[in-house]
């Protein structure tokens, strides 16, 4: 039995601690404060408290207490705590020395310990270590006795009632954390009611709530079974925007699916894991429910190593989902409330611009965009009836690009769901067009994704105008309220169509008034403008533009094709009128402007013309070339006959030809023949492509009678133009006749003058050359004798180039690679380019012909252009050799696309050569002037203080003898390129 003084000390000790940890008070500090109560009641110098950790239940929660300088081992207090926790019983270690698990780690001095199991509702929550007791006084062993087992005990039953007390007060205060975090977040969501601000506001929420990196929120597509993009925020933010989230893969589908919240510890071990998130370490996700439905997905995640989520943050999300399904249905709700707002007010508007305005297509596009906004549609389209073709024609459209062209802008009546709409004047919807027998183009719906369809009457009383066409992208089909505000919106609509029918209608009266009163007078006008000129392109420009004027004949379009007899064909000349519907628009406009006189329209278009005539409507009408005789062509026909004709159906017409008349893409086009003396001229071919107005037999008699005027004009600009190049080659041909004599003479004059003064220079050359060699250069007799030579050098030139020059050209020709007569010339001037400095670049056809040249003739035409171009760079530059095959055009001579900085060997002749091999010589030396560049071929012609002036003249004559001809290339104040064009077919 214990003596009184020790249970007195005892009882001492158990009160003080028993009083210390009663106390509420933090959990760390109660965890701090046991080990140093447990050190103070036994006495000793070393406590450590082990605690479990309470999610993952390791025991690494250590509390040290020391008094002084600590002697125990970590290892021995972590082997007794070990014993301690696999035994759960106190323990009493006289000696640690003296137990073989102890053993090894003990110190080498005595050192005593007690041991206990800390346990809470039977459940082991730490354990205790005291170590080294400090002896009361001399004599004492420092060794525990089994009260101090029994105090630790006592201790230890009171700490575990403290650790859950601190534990308890921590969680409600932080209970009551959360719940003031969650109502501060579910008001900020409250405040909002766009769902983009509400969505945002909850994945805003979830962050903070969490503490995590990143939040998002997906919403659920009812339609499409899978999840969608809402809002996210973190660092995760824009990848999440990109992200697809269609299929049945990771932990937001497998949530949605089940419709409950999971929580991952570690994402990457678990079976949800994407490859394409390699960063991520925990996930926590719910599902977002109203009710029994299903909204969304709210998740978290975070990329910090060693972070988990609890128990609570799921409780703690789960909470914010409540709240967020509710604000989503609210914004929902407003959303709901604001489309049908905005669907008055466009009904409002729709009928405020139809009284407020004359252009109907303005209205009838403003229609058709506002159904497409306000009710979500991937397609709507307005469909008009027209009584004159019996269809539905599309007036207008609007939705996604994909879907604005329709396969037919008409559709017959009494066909498909739209032509039993328009019968019926009953509305029809379509769950699914691509599988709707009733839709008339099911494979475009499939393709194009359509999923559902909804046609709607024009109605204006029993009778239908039209009917709006409508789709999505989405199943589902339409609701009640969209049908109901489709219907009433259509009915403003069909006000819109009648009041343009009406408009159209008094429009087209005042239109056929105006053409009538024009067209007795057009023909007086026209004749007056056409007699105004006798050039061909001018007159006929005239011509098409009085057909083609809105206050002329009114056609869109109009082409002249005139008889070429000679080859036996209808060859196209010109066209006039729009290439596209905005040009189509602007003249048919003009039908309603105020009329000005032809002569001044024609005047005004003047400067223009060259532009206009390489727009596409008049290389169409130029590239026309119809055999007479043998095809089946109308406008062949017509030039044959001499009657005009119209062309109703010109698709399925069999004397329409598809690669003549075909061309025009018009189903219906007219034609009369141009008639000069009993003669037909040409044909004059007219269509209306863009407003479709029906060619009438007033507009074919008109057009036949107009079409005989201009054939006399027509024939004779024909004539004077004849008598005008007559005139001309008259003069050309004089012209050159005299050039000839007077180069004969010239010719037959240098040869004698050549033939005489050779031999003296020889001689004078000669004896020059020796007196040089033999005086001295420093001496004046010596510079004169090398003055001499130089000239008489520069005579010789002179005399060789002269008597080539009148030689008479013989060709011996043979196979020759000019490629390889190239590379010959330039190694005779490797000296002087590495002299001067000059970079030689070749740019070589890869597949180059064998020519037949002379190769000695055409050897000295290449040194006469590559010493021209050297010349030109004494201080260095680009000389540039190429070669080229040209395919000769039709009706093109070669180098006919020379450009205006270029002049040409006019007086060339012109061979038919199918093909062209080029060779181009070229310098950077700064180029002809532009004022003497047309005079560089004439003889003795030079502005080179040394030279002949006869360089470029036997050049030419040389290509002239092998049929071909030079080309010079000149840009001012860059370099000049020479260019020698030579048949591939020459013989």
């Amino acid at each position: 039995m214990e003596q009184t003084p020790d249970r007195f000390t005892h009882l001492s000790r158990q009160y003080f601690t028993e009083r210390h940890l009663g106390s509420p008070m933090e959990l760390s500090q109660v965890l701090g404060l046991v080990p140093r109560l447990s050190a103070g009641a036994l006495h000793a110098r070393t406590a450590v408290l082990r605690l479990a950790d309470e999610e993952t239940g390791a025991h690494d929660q250590v509390y040290r207490f020391d008094l002084g300088q600590p002697d125990t081992p970590d290892a021995a207090e972590e082997a007794l705590a070990g014993m301690t926790r696999g035994e759960i019983v106190p323990f009493l270690i006289a000696d640690l020395r003296d137990d073989p698990r102890l053993a090894p780690h003990a110190p080498s001095r005595r050192l005593s310990a007690v041991s206990v199991p800390l346990l809470q509702n039977q459940a082991l929550i730490g354990t205790i270590c005291v170590f080294d007791r400090i002896p009361a006084g001399p004599g004492e062993q420092p060794v525990f006795e089994e009260r101090d087992v029994r105090l630790l005990v006592t201790l230890g039953t009171e700490a575990g009632i403290a650790i859950e007390n601190a534990r308890l007060f921590r969680a409600a205060a932080q209970r009551a954390d959360e719940l003031v975090a969650l109502r501060e977040v579910g008001e900020a969501i409250a405040r909002r009611l766009e769902l983009p601000e509400v969505l945002e506001a909850i994945a805003a929420g979830a962050m903070r709530l969490l503490g995590s990196q990143h939040s998002q929120i997906l919403l659920w597509d009812e339609e499409t079974q899978c999840l969608r993009y809402g809002s996210a925020v973190g660092s995760e933010a824009e990848r999440v925007k990109g992200q697809s989230f269609a299929g049945s893969r990771g932990v937001n589908a497998t949530v949605a699916r089940t419709r409950q919240p999971l929580m991952l510890d570690d994402y990457q071990a678990s079976p949800y894991a994407l490859p394409e998130f390699p960063d991520i370490v925990a996930t926590i996700t719910t599902p977002v429910m109203f009710g029994e439905r299903l909204l969304g997905v709210l998740a978290s995640h975070t990329t910090q190593p060693g972070k988990r989520f609890s128990p609570g943050d799921l409780r703690m999300l789960e909470m914010l989902a409540t709240q967020a399904a509710i604000a989503i249905e609210n914004a929902r709700l407003y959303d709901e409330a604001k489309e049908r707002g905005a669907r008055f007010q466009a009904l409002n508007e729709l009928s405020r611009k139809m009284t407020a305005s004359l252009d109907m297509q303005r209205v009838f596009d403003y229609a058709v965009q506002a159904a497409v906004n306000l009710v979500n549609l991937a397609l709507a389209q307005l469909w008009v009836w027209e009584e004159a073709t019996g269809c539905l024609r599309v007036y207008a459209s609007a939705g996604d690009a994909d879907l604005l062209e329709p396969p037919l802008d008409m559709f017959p009546a009494g066909e498909g769901v739209m032509g039993a709409v328009f019968r019926s004047l009953e509305v029809v919807t379509l769950s699914d067009p691509g599988e709707d027998p009733r839709y008339a183009d099911r494979e475009r719906a499939q393709r194009l994704g359509v999923r559902s369809a909804a046609v709607v009457p024009l109605r204006l009383g029993e009778r239908a105008v039209g009917v709006l066409s409508v789709a999505r992208r989405r199943g589902g089909g339409f609701k009640t309220d969209e049908i109901e505000f489709l219907t009433a919106f259509a009915q403003h609509v069909t006000i819109a169509v009648e009041n343009a029918r009406l408009f159209r209608e008094k429009e087209r009266l005042a239109v056929e008034e105006l053409l009538r009163l024009r067209k007795l007078s057009i023909l007086s006008e026209i004749g007056s403008v056409m007699q105004s000129t006798m050039q061909m392109d001018a007159l006929l420009h005239a011509i098409l533009t009085g057909v083609t004027y809105g206050a002329g004949l009114g056609f869109n379009r109009a082409m002249l094709l005139l008889v070429d007899e000679s080859r036996g064909i209808l060859r196209g000349r010109m066209g006039v009128g729009p290439s596209s519907g905005e040009e189509a628009a602007a003249v048919w406009g003009a039908l309603t402007s105020a009329p000005r006189p032809l002569a001044e329209v024609i005047g005004a278009r003047a400067p223009s013309r060259g532009e206009r005539a390489d727009s596409p409507f008049d290389r169409l009408a130029r590239s026309f070339r119809i055999p007479l005789r043998g095809t089946q062509s109308v406008l062949a026909r017509v030039a044959l006959e001499g009657h005009p004709y119209r062309i109703t159906d010109a698709r399925h017409d069999p004397h329409v030809h598809p690669e003549w008349e075909g061309r025009l893409e018009v189903d219906e086009f007219a034609c009369a023949p141009l008639i000069a003396k009993g003669k037909v001229v040409g044909v004059l071919v007219v269509d209306n492509k863009f407003n479709g107005k029906p060619i009438t037999d007033e507009d074919l008699e008109f057009l036949a009678a107009f079409a005989t005027q201009a054939g006399l004009t027509v024939e004779n600009a024909r004539v004077y133009t004849s008598l005008e190049d007559a005139n001309r080659e008259i003069q050309r041909s004089h012209h050159r006749l005299l050039q000839q004599e007077r180069l004969a003479a010239l010719g037959e004059m240098a040869a004698h003058v050549v033939h005489e003064i050779r031999n003296p220079l020889v001689a004078i050359g000669g004896f020059a050359r020796r007196l040089a060699q033999r005086l001295q250069a420093s001496e004046p007799e010596g510079r004169y004798a090398q003055i001499i030579a130089g000239e008489v050098d520069r005579l010789e030139r002179i005399v060789h180039d002269v008597r080539g020059l009148s030689r008479e050209s013989r060709l011996t020709l043979a196979d020759t690679d000019l490629h390889t007569l190239l590379q010959d010339c330039l190694v005779l001037f490797a000296d002087r380019i590495t002299l001067q400095g000059v970079v030689v670049r070749t740019e070589l056809a890869e597949r180059f012909p064998v020519l037949r040249l002379d190769g000695l003739q055409m050897k000295q035409a290449i040194m006469n252009l590559v010493a021209n171009a050297l010349e030109a760079m004494p201080q260095g530059g680009t000389l540039t050799l190429a070669t080229s095959m040209v395919e000769q055009e039709v009706g093109r001579s070669a180098g006919a696309a020379a450009g205006p900085a270029a002049a040409d060997d006019r007086g060339a002749a012109r061979p038919a050569a199918a093909q062209w091999a080029t060779l181009s010589i070229g310098d950077t030396g700064g180029g002809i002037p532009c004022e003497i560049v047309d005079e560089v071929f004439k003889p003795f012609f030079t502005t080179k203080e040394v030279g002949t002036g006869l360089g470029l003249t036997l050049v030419r004559r040389i290509a002239r003898a092998h049929q071909g001809r030079v080309e010079v290339r000149n840009d001012p104040g860059k370099g000049v390129t020479f260019c020698l064009w030579l048949p591939v077919n020459s013989s």
